[in-house]
């Protein structure tokens, strides 16, 4: 699924990133490939607000579309 389909309250792994202008800026923001986000908030058609270390950030309709997630689960053990 896509970010787009992230619930407001849930923890999800990123994926995958099908776009490299993209997937360079979410590194930038420690928000890379096998990072887990946080989802604060979501916009009908607008942007996704995720969370990460204390750090929030909004994610446009159009970018989110390119960021493949899956929920996050906690590790075993």
């Amino acid at each position: 699924m896509n970010l787009l389909a992230a619930a407001p309250g849930k923890r999800y792994v990123i994926v995958r990133i099908r776009d490299e202008a993209v997937r360079r800026q979410a590194e930038c923001l420690g928000m890379g490939e096998g990072e887990d986000v946080y989802c604060v908030a979501r916009q009908r058609n607008g942007p996704v607000i995720l969370g990460r270390n204390g750090q929030m950030v909004a994610v446009g309709a159009e970018t989110a579309r390119k960021i493949q997630i899956t929920l996050w689960r906690p590790p075993r053990g």
